[in-house]
């Protein structure tokens, strides 16, 4: 009787001193946490307003064109457009989405199902030190093996079979190429994405896996019907998966060969928007309009990477709203 009768007490105690002590403590912390958000708008300000020169010149070619023209003769015979690395950043992402998904969909259903505990440790601290290792390391890995074994055993051989598919019709010369690119991201983002997963996975309360399996559900049908139980999860890892796959330089920069090039065939090679900024922006100063249309290049990534996200976390919310 005693607990409830202090139970009762705690809203008038809440009403009189909690928020005057806790509007202080407010006040006194919102500058700090205001810090982010003005960093953020600062940057979306200062990318925007270079940007704008650029984007006054070419207009609506500045996407529609691809062409990297500069020249030093003068501000008429230089020409700039971004649809070659738009079109790479595009297909690189969403590749690499498409080959994480179900690998960390994988992983996830074997290491809360099927690994024993020890194993499943082992396999998460493999995870973690994954998506902590630089990511230059990749790049490295990928120019030295992968291209290599991939051009080899892989491109080479779809080429001579199948010729006609536009995604295989190019012939891979150096292995460097989008899907190159798209299978050194999926690398890099399968511990982000598995990481969002299994949380989702592991929220669900056990009376639903309870219930599934007394229905008689097999294996197959038991990991079915709990990834539609986490559904929104699953989407907000992709989108989320594609905001990070997309922003990604120095590993891309190495492997996706650098060229300016809009081609159905993934074994060509292509550029990206962070690939392009990053090779082309120590020498922007020098030409007129580039480093604006660099900025550029940086304001689409912006404004991709805030729809991916916050389309991802308000999935994410959904779906710990669904299992509190």
């Amino acid at each position: 009787m005693r607990i409830v009768r202090v139970m009762a007490l705690i809203p008038s105690i809440r009403g009189s001193l909690l928020p005057r002590y806790d509007k202080g403590f407010f006040l006194s912390l919102l500058p700090f946490a205001s810090i982010i958000f003005a960093i953020f708008l600062a940057l979306a300000c200062i990318v925007a307003s270079v940007s704008q020169q650029s984007i006054s010149k070419f207009g609506v070619r500045l996407l529609t064109e691809s062409v990297w023209r500069p020249s030093e003769a003068g501000e008429e015979f230089v020409s700039y457009g971004l649809l070659a690395p738009l079109y790479g950043t595009l297909v690189t992402s969403v590749t690499a989405a498409a080959m994480a998904l179900p690998l960390s969909l994988s992983t996830v259903y074997f290491m809360e199902e099927l690994a024993p505990p020890k194993l499943r440790e082992l396999f998460s601290t493999l995870i973690d030190l994954m998506a902590g290792l630089p990511t230059v390391l990749y790049g490295l890995w990928g120019v030295e093996v992968m291209i290599p074994f991939l051009r080899d055993n892989l491109m080479a051989p779809l080429h001579e079979l199948l010729p006609w598919v536009p995604l295989f019709s190019c012939e891979p010369l150096s292995g460097a190429s989008l899907l190159s690119a798209g299978m050194v991201l999926a690398i890099m983002i399968i511990p982000f994405m598995h990481s969002l997963i299994r949380d989702a996975y592991g929220s669900v309360p056990m009376t639903y896996r309870e219930a599934i399996l007394s229905l008689g559900a097999n294996r197959y049908e038991y990991f079915k019907m709990m990834l539609s139980l986490i559904k929104p999860a699953i989407i907000a890892s992709l989108l989320l998966g594609l905001g990070r796959a997309s922003s990604e330089t120095v590993a891309v920069a190495l492997v996706v060969g650098n060229s300016f090039n809009v081609s159905p065939c993934i074994f060509s090679p292509g550029y990206t928007i962070p690939s392009l900024i990053a090779n082309q922006f120590s020498e922007s100063n020098f030409y007129p309009y580039m480093q604006s249309a660099l900025y550029a290049g940086g304001l689409v990534l912006l404004i991709l990477g805030v729809v991916f996200s916050t389309t991802g976390l308000i999935m994410m919310r959904k779906a710990r709203e669904m299992y509190g």
